[in-house]
Formats: C-alpha cells, sequence, structure tokens
C-alpha cells in the first residue's frame, strides 16, 4: 500500500483549496524527502486560495500547495 500524507490541494481553476490525502512523493536523484513537522498559510496561498490575477497565470491546478514548512 503506498503512503499518504496530509496537502493542501488546489483541485480546479476556481476558488478555494481542499485539505486531502494524496501519495507521498517520492524524492528522484539529487533530491531529499524532508518529514514536515509545522507548516503554515503564507500570502502566496492566499493569492492562490482567492485565484487573484498572479495565481491564474502562474497556478495549473490541480496541485498540492503551500512553501512555508519546518522539517
Amino acid at each position: 500500500m503506498q503512503k499518504m500524507m496530509d496537502a493542501l490541494v488546489k483541485p480546479e481553476r476556481a476558488k478555494g483549496l481542499i485539505l486531502t490525502q494524496v501519495p507521498v512523493p517520492e524524492p528522484g536523484i539529487g533530491e531529499v524527502l524532508i518529514k514536515i513537522h509545522k507548516t503554515a498559510i503564507c500570502g502566496t496561498d492566499e493569492h492562490i486560495y482567492n485565484r487573484y490575477t498572479w495565481s491564474q497565470l502562474q497556478i495549473n491546478p490541480p496541485m498540492v500547495i503551500s512553501n512555508e514548512y519546518v522539517g
């Protein structure tokens, strides 16, 4: 059985996010997998949630979001 993790996902080109289970990614060559201990929502995540102009041009759903974490 594949290992799963919680993630904030932008599922479609609409306002909102969902908290769901996604597969734990497999690191590639030159990459590491970090176990996350704490995470937060930042201004970029708010832009993605509200689908402001910047995120309409930069975010191609479906995708896991967030870049504020401690591992």
